[in-house]
């Protein structure tokens, strides 16, 4: 019986002509050339950051085992790429529509594959772990053309540092040993195709470029495809807002994390769209997208402190317009007439304050407003908001997470707020 070639040995015999087809695009021409514009370099680390963002996110959550045996979070470049896209920030770089769909339209390839086949999804992480090497050889390039030092604008391009051979060994044995069934192969190098072909339109398409109107995935990567304000002024607002409105609730940071944040600022980028829109659509809108917030752990209130936020930052980054954004406070203002029509903020307020009396200032300024979320999400469900208790409350009582007398403070509230609605 013959014995077939490891996959590494196949991948890297079968897919050898792409890579020579890559190095002679025009990209990587004036790349080595030193001519290659700034912007072409940004927007290639937003069109990977789009990639990665997706393909990090679908191979660390497969149910797949033997994906599960290669991944690893050291794998990871979406942060190494927000690194130097936040290094470049400043110089407000514009967007290019051609790059965004061509990494959108890989991202739909890795969804897809992901529902379909997710082992396949390991040509994919190939072709781009492959790429580490090819960075450690263009990084002096990058360095020299946009004349950076140290790891300023060049984290992407110096993953592993020096230990890219060493790192690229270690892959290959976990590739290998995790498909090891030959039968296992082919989808993975057919993959690994469409991976190339994929790059190969994303790089024809970085150079040269043709800007056109900014994309949420600027804000996102993984935002998909929604409206965002084409006013930079609105866009730093909303932002702002997002921010505030994230540190009015340490929930997100605890539950949602990093991930999350950059979900609540796409989120609200295309919120602070809604002003040209009557007050009747704009409810409608806000409705829909606090339902779907809800099934994933957030309760109205967070919509509420979120909007009032975007009011308020719109309204200071250009007074002019404040008529039209007043529809954004109308908006949170109905939301909280909603929870008081069902709970007096009498009542609320003295849930809030035995909850805060039960835990002490310390836990209470360490986790804020919990009792508020509590109410808010008892209360959301009340109304028809399914989901917006549940996550919310298990998580507040965790007991790897929290103490008993936090959990019996968070179980006390939740049986006062039940009484009460009843």
């Amino acid at each position: 019986m013959v014995q077939k070639d490891p996959v590494m040995a196949r991948l890297k015999a079968e897919t050898s002509a792409y890579h020579a087809k890559l190095e002679s695009l025009p990209y990587f021409e004036s790349l080595i050339a030193h001519q290659l514009p700034l912007a072409c370099y940004v927007n290639q680390l937003r069109g990977l950051s789009i990639i990665h963002s997706v393909l990090e996110t679908e191979i660390a959550n497969t149910d797949s085992e033997i994906v599960a045996a290669v991944w690893e979070d050291r794998l990871r470049k979406l942060p190494l790429l927000k690194e130097d896209l936040d290094f470049f920030k400043p110089r407000v770089v514009p967007d290019d529509r051609a790059v965004v769909d061509a990494a959108l339209a890989m991202t739909q390839h890795i969804r897809l594959r992901q529902v379909e086949n997710p082992v396949s999804l390991l040509g994919y992480l190939y072709v781009l772990e492959g790429s580490t090497l090819g960075n450690s050889m263009h990084r002096p390039d990058i360095i020299q053309t946009f004349c950076l030092s140290g790891l300023n604008g060049s984290a992407y391009y110096t993953s592993y540092a020096d230990q890219v051979t060493d790192n690229w060994n270690r892959f290959t044995k976990k590739m290998n040993q995790a498909l090891d069934d030959p039968s296992l192969h082919d989808n993975v190098i057919e993959s690994a195709h469409e991976a190339f072909a994929a790059l190969e339109t994303l790089y024809e398409a970085l150079y040269p470029l043709t800007p056109g109107d900014t994309h949420i995935t600027r804000i996102n990567p993984e935002a998909g495809n929604h409206p965002m304000p084409e006013d930079e002024r609105e866009i730093e607002a909303a932002l702002a807002a997002s921010q505030k409105a994230w540190d009015s609730f340490t929930y997100y940071r605890e539950y949602f994390g990093e991930r999350g944040k950059r979900f609540s600022d796409s989120d609200i980028c295309w919120l602070a769209t809604l002003h040209q829109f009557d007050a009747d659509t704009v409810k409608k809108q806000v409705d829909w997208l606090s339902r779907l917030l809800a099934g994933r752990g957030m309760p109205t209130v967070m919509m509420e402190c979120t909007l009032k936020c975007l009011h308020q930052s719109l309204v200071a980054a250009i007074p002019e317009n404040e008529d039209r954004y007043a529809v954004f406070l109308t908006v949170a203002d109905e939301l909280r007439s909603v929870r008081t029509r069902r709970l007096p903020e009498t009542s609320q307020k003295i849930i809030i304050e035995e909850f805060e009396n039960q835990v002490g200032s310390k836990l209470s300024g360490m986790h804020t407003n919990v009792a508020q979320l509590i109410l808010s999400g008892r209360i959301d469900e009340e109304n028809g908001f399914k989901g917006a208790s549940g996550i919310l409350e298990e998580w507040y009582t965790d007991p790897d997470c929290f103490s008993e007398k936090w959990i019996n403070a968070v179980n006390h509230t939740i049986q006062k707020v039940c009484k009460y609605l009843s």
